[in-house]
């Protein structure tokens, strides 16, 4: 298994609260809720307030204090226009991550619980999407394809139009692909996540490549394309699967790794794994394949 570098492939194909959230100078990339939910709890019970423990790139090191949630993975007006046309709404984009923000701590637990309802395949699917474009490095991703079709890189207003177009652009992929729910039990390592939110993995014997976004410390999403030689589809979503040791200690090494990250995001229980996490290139899951409850040679199979 290994970390893909293609990170336009998508866009190239098709590219908590309870209250509604008001748009501000403070605009993350990575909700806060979902980002709390990977931390602890304070007396407040709002997953903005819970504190996580992060690894900066930057320094390679651990933060000697835990940060709350709301106070990481965010960027000044980073989405909000700066001449919108006549009765736009400068925040407009930033408002296109409420649909799903404002469900998404209670999708969660219906996720880590098996409980999914009628309509959350939806609201994963464009939580997927969202993800996509929200980081900063969605500016990477939209100078490189425009500069290959001989456009000019998008900038200021027209890189948050991008964003928007690459948004509806995925949502219709995405729907396309084969999902399933990845567990990792109370006896196996917890999923950290990065600030862009999700990576993408492969397998040396697979043309296929899957798209890993964790939810909470207990529950991740798998995307992949769908493929011939694959057994027969079942429902997004419909398929839960419990994750090895060995997969989860790969997993997390791996996301590290990611060359368009600045942090890496944990609970603070696992401050130590976190500063001491491995080279993923030199690890391998066992040879029982990643999923406890389920015989599979690979992610996908």
């Amino acid at each position: 298994m290994y970390v893909s570098r293609v990170i336009g492939d998508s866009l190239e194909r098709g590219s908590e609260g309870i209250l509604v959230r008001v748009s501000g100078k403070k605009q993350h990339y990575l909700p806060a809720v979902l980002i709390g939910g990977f931390g602890v709890a304070t007396a407040s019970g709002r997953l903005r307030d819970a504190t996580v423990a992060v690894r900066r790139t930057a320094t390679g090191a651990v933060d000697p204090v835990d940060p709350r949630a709301e106070s990481i993975a965010w960027l000044p007006g980073m989405y909000r226009l700066t001449a919108p046309p006549p009765g736009i709404d400068r925040d407009v984009v930033d408002k296109l991550w409420d649909p799903v923000e404002d469900k998404l701590r209670d999708l969660v637990v219906r996720l880590a619980n098996r409980r999914l309802v009628p309509g959350d395949d939806e609201l994963l699917f464009t939580y997927a999407a969202a993800a996509g474009v929200r980081h900063p490095s969605f500016a990477d991703v939209a100078a490189d394809y425009q500069t290959r079709n001989g456009l000019p890189v998008p900038l200021g207003d027209d890189l948050q139009y991008a964003r928007m177009t690459a948004l509806l652009n995925q949502l219709p992929v995405l729907r396309t692909w084969r999902w399933r729910v990845l567990h990792s039990p109370a006896d196996v390592s917890r999923f950290m996540i990065t600030d862009r939110g999700w990576m993408y993995v492969g397998q040396e014997d697979k043309t296929t490549h899957g798209l890993i976004l964790p939810m909470g410390p207990r529950v991740a999403i798998l995307g992949y394309l769908d493929d011939p030689g694959l057994p027969p589809a079942r429902p997004a979503f419909e398929e839960h699967l419990d994750l090895c040791q060995s997969t989860m200690t790969f997993l997390n090494a791996a996301i590290w790794d990611d060359p368009f990250i600045t942090m890496l995001i944990a609970h603070p229980g696992d401050r130590d794994r976190l500063a001491g996490l491995p080279d993923h290139r030199a690890l391998r899951i066992n040879a029982y394949g990643p999923y406890r409850n389920r015989e599979s040679v690979g992610l996908f199979d």
